[in-house]
């Protein structure tokens, strides 16, 4: 697909860029959004130790070592796109793969919320006609409490 490519996104981060922009002497095509004040990018080291790492502290977000730098926002933002909208597609358009096995293996995860809904779902498959076979109470398979 390759690496330029136009991104749609919301309102509030346009407004967020917009006022960035404005607000900057470094507006060209190839300027970066975020510069020293000379224009030249930050360090990715500096970003990542003096802004990432310190809001992750103060938010309690665990640092799990070579999972806690930027590029964990592709693998959130592919796994978001893909359990949200059940298109994996949506999320190799994304992040800008040209193979959707890349975005399928490497990038997408499986969240907490998905394990649950796929048992759900095989339960439902397995015992179609049982109502709320998975709810606590007697169970009907089994004549005894689910929580037994």
């Amino acid at each position: 697909m390759g690496s330029i490519r136009t991104i749609a996104f919301g309102e509030m981060l346009a407004r967020v860029l917009t006022d960035r922009i404005q607000a900057s002497a470094h507006i060209g095509p190839d300027d970066f959004v975020f510069s020293k004040p000379d224009g030249t990018p930050y360090h990715p080291d500096v970003l990542r130790k003096d802004v990432l790492y310190p809001t992750q502290d103060r938010l309690r977000i665990p640092r799990l070592k070579r999972a806690s730098g930027f590029h964990a926002f592709r693998h959130a933002a592919a796994t978001v796109v893909s359990a949200a909208t059940g298109n994996l597609k949506l999320a190799q358009k994304l992040l800008g793969h040209t193979q959707l096995a890349t975005t399928a293996d490497v990038y997408t995860h499986v969240l907490p919320e998905q394990d649950a809904s796929a048992v759900e779902a095989l339960v439902r498959a397995v015992f179609p006609s049982v109502p709320n076979c998975s709810q606590n109470g007697p169970d009907p398979i089994l004549g005894t409490d689910s929580e037994d």
